[in-house]
């Protein structure tokens, strides 16, 4: 027995010896797993054509990433996008690191030959990479915040978390797992400063990891122009730990020369990229960060001063944050009187963190609605983060309660960062309170929860061994011992709540024997990426090859407009005559510019949503669906330069958020009278009203433009006229619902449609007076789907006119510099008092012209 415990005490040993080797593969193997949950299970889903990469704002960086490249003017950075927000345009707001540095490796790689295969190649992995050497650095914080242990078990749990993960998949190319790299790293160095700072004999240690910390903050605020955030937290922690010190009696002025001068370089990094158009108006780099720095420095320097001048006078230690704080308002309120606009956008700056985002003239927008109707936007709250994080969201408050402890007893710097950083972190995920806060930002709180859990874990697991380690020593390995039982409930509860639900579901088949954490895991990375349906991609393609290039070139260096004092606005660009928009739902405006290579008039920037302000209407993408009126309609068409709508189902049903209602309510910031009459129906809601039934979406999306009546309702009140300026051009494959009209099985509604906005053929002519007139015309959609086309009119003077959209030659009517339409129409039949008079075609030239055919007796 002796022997045995002799051999276990050296084998324990030899263990502890080649710990770094041990620690070192085990994160490879994390490192690697990593790899294969970001890349090989998504990748059926990324690598098809064309390549899915994220919508939204991962699809507009690769835009910027392939102007980069393609254009010809690497490395030069484009700052104002002419290909989207038509007809204005629209500075970038996105930070030029993430661009940048995938164009460089991208450029190397291809030997300063880029193409679009090579992109195409080497850009989806760019996310998964970066969220992999973000695991990296959390294991370096937990190391140098703990030990080796605690930053290994730190890092396989943070790459396993839903909300980090999710962003950094294969093709999931926003810039937020960047945003968590560099930011850790500005962190990560920061713990480093503070842990040789307290030591003279490591001054030289000290400087080297200062300025690292700034370069680290640096390129974090090159990366997201929101970086005033972590610029805040480390603020907090330099000035809170001051003044605990100070009320201690050590003046660790030395924690205030670290702060200023990673502001400093933090500032000079940034100071290239100011001045687009202005420092005022830039959305960019603006007014807002350089007073944040500067009021950042202002204020290390001013506690320095205040701190010795009280010490010198021997005043009362509160004297100094009561001064700091008199100082503070003070300066806001110079602020307020000298520079409003400074001070404006230094308040816009943390309510945007609120909404998300700001407008390039600082006024926020959409302030009770974006929250509701944009999902990243929504608060997590309590159940969020219990259904995102699971048990771990329990233990990562444990975990903190030991480092407060460890703060009260030690006052380590770095102990009193992690508590700041968690706890801002925290509030911005709107789970304190949900009035403030973005879901958004939980990919911040999983560096928080996965650093708190790592810790608590490893201290749990270390305690426990220890007790086991001393049982055995005093021959006391029995279950009446109570610190046997003791500690074998503690380690098995922290592996349980951590591992949940194993060991219990080790009676499954695989994978339902995984833990949840790993579970969730995978089933995140297989379907985490599914992209839009298909019948996107294939009308956006049908777009770019099939409607007029825009005279503007995709791969340009457009010309940035000027910031107009007397408007207050940014000039619009200055697109050519025959340029024009694509009007369509703001969530795919992006879509559009990059797959295919047209200018939405609406993006995901919230750009061209349009707005009724006390009944006057802003034009845009929500004002025209919800218009009522076809000249309205047109005018807002007009204003826009518009010429193609694409609409889809989804947008125009009448229920959820996303559809009809959200539209509405983006435009209207209030529920609208458009749902008159609700009434249930085998448990499906059936919403029946003359607003939504008019409205411009409905009327193109479910009724092709047709003229419709609703059932049981008398004519006029149900009548919903025929659309006069709008043809249907494509429409996608998938059918999603039955149609309105006579057989709505064939008649049905597909996913996606696409409508021309023409001026119309007149086609007018005379007959007996009250005669009825019908003309009509049979469809065949590019999906073989028929419908008839037909309009009426009482010649109540013995005149007639109508206003015809579609043209009747097919293929051979295409113009040169026109719609390769697929959607064909017959011959018009002219009828009169039910007998059919006369027999009518009509050019492409008629149609868009809106030439006069007159018809003679």
């Amino acid at each position: 027995m002796v022997v045995i415990k002799n051999k276990i005490l050296i084998f324990l040993k030899n263990i502890i010896k080649k710990e770094k080797i041990i620690v070192g593969f085990l994160l490879f193997i994390i490192l690697a797993f990593s790899l294969f949950l970001r890349i090989y299970l998504p990748w059926d889903n990324i690598f098809s054509e064309p390549i899915k990469y994220t919508a939204d704002d991962g699809v507009y960086h690769m835009r910027i990433i392939e102007n980069l490249l393609l254009g010809g003017y690497f490395p030069k950075w484009i700052y104002f996008d002419a290909y989207t927000n038509f007809p204005y345009g629209t500075y970038i707001h996105f930070a030029p690191l993430y661009d940048w540095l995938l164009a460089l490796i991208i450029w190397i790689i291809s030997l300063g030959k880029p193409t679009l295969e090579i992109i195409n190649q080497i850009a989806p992995f760019y996310p998964a990479v970066l969220g992999t050497l973000a695991i990296l650095v959390v294991y370096f914080i937990g190391k140098e915040l703990w030990n080796r242990w605690a930053g290994l078990l730190s890092a396989f749990l943070f790459s396993l978390l839903p909300t980090f993960l999710f962003r950094s998949l294969l093709g999931q190319n926003d810039h937020h797992q960047a945003e968590v790299l560099f930011s850790n790293l500005a962190i990560l160095f920061l713990i480093l400063a503070f842990k040789k700072g307290k030591n003279l004999y490591y001054k030289k240690q000290f400087w080297i990891y200062t300025i690292l910390a700034g370069i680290g903050l640096g390129l974090y605020f090159l990366l997201w122009t929101g970086a005033l955030l972590f610029l805040f937290i480390i603020f907090m922690t330099i000035i809170l730990y001051y003044l605990i010190e100070f009320f201690n009696k050590r003046d660790q002025h030395w924690v205030l020369i670290m702060g200023t001068i990673i502001f400093l370089i933090t500032l000079g990094i940034i100071s290239p990229f100011f001045g687009h158009p202005d420092l005022f108006h830039s959305p960019l780099y603006n007014i807002n960060h350089l007073a944040s720095l500067l009021l950042g420095i202002l204020g290390f320097l001013a506690t320095f001063i205040i701190g010795k001048f009280i010490r010198q006078k021997k005043l009362d230690n509160w004297y100094l944050p009561i001064l700091l704080i008199f100082l503070g308002l003070f300066i806001l309120f110079l602020l307020s009187i000298f520079s409003s606009e400074t001070f404006l956008g230094i308040i816009d700056s943390f309510r945007a963190i609120n909404l998300g985002f700001m407008s390039q003239h600082g006024e926020l927008a959409w302030r009770n609605y974006a929250r509701e109707l944009v999902s990243e936007m929504h608060p997590m709250g309590i159940e969020g983060a219990i259904q995102y994080y699971n048990y771990l969201f329990y233990l990562s408050f444990i975990g903190m309660g030991f480092v407060v402890y460890n703060f009260f007893k030690k006052r380590m710097p770095k102990d009193l960062l992690l508590i700041i950083w968690f706890l801002i972190i925290f509030l911005i995920c709107g789970i304190i309170t949900t009035s403030f806060g973005q879901v958004r930002f939980s990919y911040y709180l999983s560096v928080n929860i996965a650093l708190l859990c790592g810790f608590l874990g490893v201290k749990t697991l270390s305690f426990g061994i220890r007790n086991f380690k001393k049982c055995w020593q005093d021959r006391s390995i029995y279950f009446h011992n109570f610190k046997f039982l003791a500690s074998f409930l503690l380690i098995f509860n922290i592996v349980f709540f951590i591992f949940y639900p194993f060991p219990f579901n080790l009676v499954y088949s695989f994978p339902n024997n995984l833990p949840a954490i790993i579970l969730n895991a995978i089933n995140i990375a297989i379907y985490g990426t599914v992209s839009p349906d298909s019948d996107i991609y294939e009308t956006l393609l049908w777009l770019k090859e099939n409607t007029p290039n825009p005279s503007v070139n995709y791969y340009s260096h457009y010309e940035e407009p000027n910031f107009n004092p007397k408007t207050e606005k940014i000039e619009s660009y200055s697109y050519p005559d025959s340029d024009y928009g694509i009007l369509a739902s703001w969530s795919i405006g992006h879509m559009i510019t990059y797959y295919a290579h047209r200018i939405p008039n609406a993006n995901p920037f919230q750009q061209g949503l349009g707005k009724v302000v006390e009944n006057e209407i802003i034009p845009g993408e929500t004002t025209f669906f919800i218009e009522n009126s076809e000249e309205q309609a047109i005018e807002i068409l007009n204003e826009l330069r518009t010429k193609y709508i694409i609409t889809e189902y989804n947008g125009a049903v009448s229920f959820g958020s996303g559809g009809f209602f959200g539209t509405q309510l983006w435009a209207m910031e209030e529920e609208g009278d458009y749902y008159l009459e609700e009434q249930k129906e085998d448990q499906n809601l059936i919403f029946t009203t003359r607003k939504y039934d008019k409205s411009m979406i409905v009327r193109l999306h479910f009724f092709d433009g047709r003229e419709w009546f609703l059932e049981d309702k008398g004519e006029e009140e149900s009548r919903v006229e025929a659309l006069d300026h709008f043809r249907l051009v494509y429409e996608s494959k998938t059918p999603v619902d039955y149609g309105f009209f006579g057989d709505p099985e064939k008649d049905n509604i597909k996913l996606m449609k696409v409508f021309e906005y023409i001026k119309g053929a007149r086609i007018i002519g005379n007959t007996s007076i009250g005669a009825n007139v019908e003309i009509s015309t049979d469809i065949i959609t590019n999906q073989g789907r028929k419908f008839i086309y037909k309009k009426k009119v009482v010649a109540e003077d013995g005149k007639f006119e109508f206003i015809v959209p579609y043209s009747t030659f097919g293929k051979d009517g295409w113009v040169e510099n026109g719609t390769k339409f697929e959607i064909f129409a017959n011959s018009y039949r002219l009828i009169i008092d039910g007998v059919e008079r006369q027999i009518i075609n009509v050019s492409e030239e008629d149609i868009l012209e809106g030439n006069l055919i007159i018809i003679s007796n």
